[in-house]
Parts: C-alpha cells; sequence; structure tokens
C-alpha cells in the first residue's frame, strides 16, 4: 500500500523553544560514536524488516543526493540513542523532507517523537525551507498525532488518501 503524505508549510512564525528533558542530550550524526550502527539499531523498530546492515543506512539516506548527516539528529537517553529523525533540505525548491523518524520500543511513550519533530520543525525554519512533506504509515498513530502538532498536514489529493486519513481521524478521536 502506498505510504500517505503529509505536508508543512512555514508560517513564517518562529520554532518553539526546544526543552530537552533532563538525563537526555540532542546530537546529529557527526556527534554519534558509532553512528551507523546505532541509526540502525533505532530503525529496526518499524522502519526495516529487522535488524539491517551498513548498506541499508547507505541506500536509505546517503543515497539521497541532498542527505547531510549534521541533519540527522538523535535523542540521547543516559548517553544511548534511543530516537533519530533526519530533515533533508533541498535548498533550491526551499523545500524540506522528513526521513527515517523512529524511537526504540523501549524509549516509546516517552515523549522522544514529540521532542524530534520539534527539532524537525525548528531545522525547517532555521534552513528557510518554504514547505516540507513526510511519508508515513496509516498505523503509526502516535507519529500521526505528533506530526499534526507541529503543523503538518494530511495529503487529501486522492480518494485514496482521503479514505485512509478519515479512517485515522477517527481512530484518533476513539482514544
Amino acid at each position: 500500500m502506498e505510504q500517505l503524505i503529509m505536508r508543512w508549510k512555514n508560517d513564517g512564525r518562529e520554532a518553539e523553544a526546544i526543552q530537552v528533558p533532563k538525563g537526555c542530550q540532542i546530537v546529529n550524526f557527526l556527534q554519534l560514536e558509532q553512528a551507523i550502527e546505532q541509526w540502525l539499531d533505532i530503525v529496526q523498530y518499524g522502519l526495516s524488516e529487522g535488524k539491517q546492515d551498513a548498506a541499508f543506512y547507505h541506500g536509505t539516506m546517503t543515497a539521497l543526493p541532498m542527505y547531510r548527516e549534521d541533519k540527522c539528529f538523535f535523542v540521547l537517553e543516559d548517553r544511548r540513542a534511543v530516537a533519530t529523525a533526519t530533515v533533508i533540505c533541498d535548498y533550491h525548491k526551499r523545500e524540506g523532507y522528513v526521513h527515517m523518524v523512529a524511537c526504540r520500543e523501549s524509549a516509546r511513550g516517552k515523549g522522544y517523537g514529540t521532542l524530534l519533530n520539534r527539532i524537525v520543525n525548528a531545522t525547517l525554519r532555521q534552513e528557510g525551507m518554504e514547505t516540507a512533506y513526510l511519508t508515513t504509515d496509516d498505523w503509526r498513530i502516535p507519529a500521526i498525532k505528533s506530526y499534526l502538532r507541529i503543523g503538518f498536514e494530511p495529503d487529501l489529493s486522492t480518494e485514496d488518501f482521503r479514505e485512509r486519513w478519515t479512517r485515522i481521524f477517527e481512530k484518533i478521536q476513539a482514544k
């Protein structure tokens, strides 16, 4: 099934202040020891079929022409990488792409997705992006709720998308 799309438009406001929880740090790929291995450990929880090797990282990340390691962010909890999100900026189009947002199962429910999405939002604004998009799956309800909180909106451009988004919003309202 085709992934859903969500879109963001820069409204010109400043990004929210980012409050990093006690015991946590935000670092980028370049600042993290064994970054590929840690990234692979995280994304195996919902974004890949089990633990992959470095070729998966290279095919998913470095193969993208505008990928920059300094825009691949991690939340460290007690110095262990537990969540990641990447912002890819097309400076010519002034369009961002939010890629590979994931959290270890053991760290879910602690607000790290929301924290990363605030960093994503701030990065998009700081880098001068006018628009951005991401793709997601219907079952990723907590992630979708977090994307909505930072201003991403569902792409309703096809009948299939409209039907699927209707079902998602029914699930969100039922909770």
